[in-house]
């Protein structure tokens, strides 16, 4: 008898499982129509079939274009900061088919470009931007007070893997099909199939 009863609790499980997995389905594919629908028109280019996790905070959207089929997942931040240093219609540019993984902070003031098929782990930081200079006279200004500066622009090509907890710093290129390793900070250009690691980042491959 007991073992009947644990055979059906399991099965009865299994069943709610399934149509709880399938009504979660849906309900993203809803969503997912529903965003698009309504956002469009507030972004640059927002593509078909892009997934924003509801956690996901963004700003300028006007300044944000973003390819089809991509993926941010839980807690993204995409901040392109309207200053009197933009001059461009668009200064975040996303590709088709990336996945970026959950707390990953992409903010620009100047462009960051990203192409096409790009992974990302987890806590990935992509900036184009720092609060101030580090002269003499901007280190006695408090940090926030600081005027926001950039460097140079981030471009990171098709088909670049980038690991968990890699920080990507302003004016640097990462060439297609690199891979940059967990906890790497980026800090100049990356040769194209080339595999870097270490702070700062070298080439280990």
């Amino acid at each position: 008898m007991k073992k009947l009863l644990l055979f059906i609790g399991i099965s009865l499980f299994r069943v709610l499982y399934r149509i709880c997995t399938y009504v979660k389905r849906q309900y993203d594919k809803l969503r997912n129509l529903w965003f698009y629908y309504v956002y469009r028109k507030h972004f640059h280019y927002l593509g078909v079939g892009t997934y924003l996790h509801p956690s996901s905070y963004v700003v300028g959207v006007r300044f944000i274009s973003i390819g089809d089929n991509t993926a941010f997942s839980e807690g993204c931040y995409i901040t392109a900061w309207d200053t009197s240093l933009n001059n461009k219609n668009v200064l975040i540019k996303v590709g088709e088919n990336c996945s970026f993984g959950a707390w990953n902070h992409i903010t620009a003031i100047n462009y960051i470009e990203i192409g096409n098929y790009v992974l990302t782990g987890k806590w990935v930081t992509i900036t184009d931007n720092s609060h101030g200079d580090t002269d003499k006279l901007s280190l006695t200004i408090p940090p926030i007070k600081r005027s926001v500066v950039s460097k140079g622009a981030v471009v990171i090509k098709d088909n670049v893997w980038i690991g968990d907890k890699v920080t990507i710093l302003p004016n640097v290129t990462i060439g297609k099909g690199a891979v940059i390793a967990a906890n790497a900070v980026v800090t100049h250009d990356v040769p194209p199939y080339s595999v870097v690691g270490g702070n700062p980042a070298k080439i280990l491959k």
